[in-house]
């Protein structure tokens, strides 16, 4: 488990199915994390399957966001395989709307950010969003991770955004 100043960052688990899933099919939230898409639930359970064995074999996955003064899912924040390139870590969060702007998603990647980098060892991360997505945007930036390029990607406006090791330690001073 990571901590930050105001939530607990936990790998998510199979008890999370209902919370993840009721999340991810809020349209504001799937406009742009699930290309709109409306996962089933049984998708959403083999995403936490997927995610607990990344744990067990490389040390990261999908951590839940949790409110320490109510333990409550409000989003995610972790890694997965980069879709375009399976040798490529991707950051990839979301959180509900009623905790937009209050710079959660940028605290809670910083812990995953230095999980990746410290613990798991990661050279490099990539992230990716919907170009019209500028809140999504504006945290990568905050985060200090470097614009690479703007094209399609599956038929969408995409920009993509990269972090190393190195940049990671000369911006939060490890």
């Amino acid at each position: 488990m990571l901590t930050t100043a105001r939530m607990h960052v936990r790998p998510i688990r199979a008890e999370d199915v209902d919370a993840l899933h009721a999340l991810w099919t809020i349209p504001a939230v799937r406009r742009y994390l699930w290309d709109d898409e409306v996962l089933p639930k049984e998708e959403v359970a083999a995403i936490i399957d997927r995610s607990s064995a990344c744990f067990v074999d490389r040390g990261y996955g999908f951590f839940a966001l949790e409110l320490k003064e109510s333990a409550d899912l409000i989003g995610f924040c972790g890694y997965r395989e980069a879709a375009e390139n399976t040798d490529q870590i991707e950051l990839l969060y979301g959180i509900h709307p009623d905790h937009w702007g209050e710079g959660l998603v940028a605290e809670a990647a910083r812990a995953v950010l230095r999980h990746g980098f410290e613990t798991c060892q990661m050279n490099r991360v990539v992230a990716a969003t919907d170009t019209p997505n500028q809140q999504a945007v504006r945290v990568l930036q905050k985060l200090g991770m470097v614009f690479d390029a703007r094209r399609q990607f599956h038929g969408l406006d995409t920009v993509f955004y990269s972090m190393s090791r190195d940049d990671f330690q000369s911006i939060y001073d490890v």
